[in-house]
């Protein structure tokens, strides 16, 4: 009852940023690196289509802050299944039990855990997803432990995220491409979907911010 008029609440604050921008309303400026995801197990491969699927990611910031202050950091993981685009977006939190739902600003963009706060509906139960730095090389591939737990519950993991570099044939100078559009609501996974009650929240935001940018 409450998603509704949140999530229209939430777009009335998404379409004045974008007015007053002229540009996306939030993650305005990224840069797209292609990756590999890798499932840890059995059941962690199969809500995707394949045990190891390259994916398509997008790293940014939340306001577009410039340094050094800090600012909420996003990545957006990209996948297809069928042909269609899987995505899920995550965004620095906190690790813990109510911390994992709390956005954390941060001054470095690897600089500790994200997660997608909001649970998707896997096929044994809701789970919230995360991402935790593991190792970064200068010029070569960043790493992430993706991990899994039920709201509240403990971590446990659910496989690995490698970033590669940009995507290949990237022609904008700053490594963007403003025709790349993230939408977890549109493109929800099919294996791994969100609640109705979280595409109430955020499905206004995404298509108001789609018209108007």
């Amino acid at each position: 009852m409450l998603a509704r008029p949140v999530g229209l609440a939430l777009a009335g604050v998404v379409g004045a940023l974008a007015v007053a921008r002229r540009k996306r309303p939030m993650h305005p400026h990224g840069v797209l690196l292609e990756g590999t995801l890798v499932a840890a197990d059995d059941r962690a491969a199969s809500v995707l289509p394949e045990p190891v699927v390259d994916v398509l990611v997008r790293l940014s910031l939340s306001v577009g802050l410039p340094r050094p202050f800090p600012d909420v950091v996003g990545i957006a993981v990209r996948w297809t299944d069928g042909g269609a685009p899987q995505d899920v977006l995550f965004a620095s939190t906190g690790r813990g039990r109510l911390t994992r739902y709390v956005l954390v600003p941060r001054r470095r963009l690897a600089g500790g855990w994200l997660t997608t706060m909001m649970p998707l509906r896997a096929p044994w139960g809701p789970v919230v997803l995360a991402l935790r730095p593991l190792s970064a090389s200068p010029g070569r591939s960043v790493t992430f432990e993706v991990l899994q737990a039920p709201p509240g519950g403990a971590w446990t993991r659910f496989g690995t995220l490698e970033l590669h570099g940009p995507r290949a044939g990237s022609t904008p100078r700053d490594g963007d491409d403003p025709d790349v559009r993230f939408d977890p609501t549109r493109n929800a996974p099919h294996r791994l979907p969100a609640y109705r009650w979280e595409e109430l929240l955020r499905a206004p935001a995404y298509a108001l911010a789609r018209r108007l940018v």
